[in-house]
């Protein structure tokens, strides 16, 4: 009885370590394709990399965390920290013309934040892990893009990532993350989240949505030199598109209203949790300036005009001024400051924008009236 009883222990035991040492091996392999960063899009640091379409053919230089632009150094106070998409990051803009380049030319210390194809989750999560590494600014800008920013957003719960704490440092992993099967856990929360949620909707009639899920770690991709390849993960099809046609200029589509609200999905309850998303975002840096750039789209800036739109834009800027100042873009970038196939900012588009930031960056912060 004694001997077998030993013997069912020690089955036991055994499938217990083989579990246990098949968690830690999973483990490891998730470190091959997962990693903490602060870019969406993880990069080498200091990697280099060439961006070649119908409108331009320039290179973009990375800093120690991936992102373009100086340094980022913890615990150095800077002017402006700048969150925004590929119109701040400065999609084909070459070095030393960029917005970034011409605030620090005028004197401003300033870091920037900015990827491409990112928003403004993006934007929140990124300022939640730079002040876990310790970033300090005088003033935050954000660059809100009113063309694309508010696509994917309607649909989905967004009260787990506004109430999520981050830990500090937000970007270490050490032994102790790997004992505690962070990555491994990480994952199975997103599945457990999905399953979830397609479930309640299955089952129990619950709103066809997704959670906004907090990104604890970002995906590995192979990296190229070449950015289209990089940034398409290698995909022709998707690299012809994005490196754009000389027959099909932006200035020649014309959209109907439903049809370019669509295209942007500004609807009511994407403006709702886009704003709720912004709005979280002074109280995590309190004691800051806040100020939101709004950047109109290339269909505007080439003539675009709606009522509805405009009542939209109107909405925002009310919901969003008691905690930001607001430069509003609208009327002011005109067709020859982007370029004509893809609509981004070319060098004359970043100089006015950073002549209407200067004024903004340079001056003292507003007193506070006492709570």
């Amino acid at each position: 009885m004694n001997s077998s009883m030993h013997n069912q222990f020690k089955n036991i035991a055994a499938l217990a370590f083989v579990m246990l040492l098949g968690l830690y091996f999973a483990e490891w392999l998730l470190g091959f394709y997962m990693v903490r960063a602060i870019p969406r899009y993880p990069l080498p640091p200091f990697a280099v990399q060439s961006h070649a379409s119908v409108d331009y053919d320039v290179v973009y230089r990375y800093n120690n965390h991936g992102l373009r632009g100086p340094d980022f150094q913890p615990g150095e106070e800077y002017d402006a920290v700048l969150f925004g998409d590929s119109f701040f990051f400065g999609q084909g803009v070459a070095e030393g013309k960029t917005l970034t380049d011409i605030l620090r030319g005028k004197g401003l210390k300033v870091l920037n934040v900015s990827e491409i194809a990112t928003n403004p989750s993006d934007y929140f999560h990124k300022l939640n892990v730079m002040k876990s590494q310790g970033l300090r600014s005088r003033t935050v800008v954000i660059g809100l893009c009113m063309d694309n920013d508010f696509q994917d957003i309607a649909d989905k719960d967004i009260g787990p990532a506004l109430a999520h704490r981050y830990r500090t440092p937000f970007l270490a992993y050490d032994a102790r993350s790997f004992l505690t099967l962070e990555r491994l856990r990480y994952q199975l929360g997103r599945k457990t989240r999905q399953i979830k949620d397609w479930f309640n909707h299955r089952f129990f009639g619950a709103p066809d949505r997704e959670t906004l899920m907090v990104h604890e770690f970002e995906h590995r991709r192979k990296f190229y030199s070449d950015w289209l390849r990089f940034f398409a993960d290698n995909r022709p099809e998707i690299m012809a598109a994005m490196t754009g046609y000389p027959a099909r200029p932006l200035n020649r589509e014309t959209l109907s209203e439903p049809e370019y609200l669509e295209k942007i999905q500004l609807w009511p309850a994407s403006l709702e949790k886009t704003t709720r998303i912004l709005l979280a975002m002074p109280d995590r840096l309190p004691g800051t300036r806040f100020l939101v750039v709004l950047i109109p789209g290339p269909h505007y800036v080439w003539g675009f005009r709606s009522g509805l739109y405009d009542g939209y834009v109107a909405q925002l800027k009310k919901s969003l001024s008691p905690a930001f100042e607001i430069i509003d873009l609208h009327g002011r970038t005109t067709p020859r400051m982007h370029f004509l196939h893809d609509g981004h900012w070319n060098e004359a588009g970043h100089q006015l924008v950073a002549s209407t930031q200067f004024p903004f960056l340079s001056a003292a912060p507003p007193q506070r009236s006492p709570q």
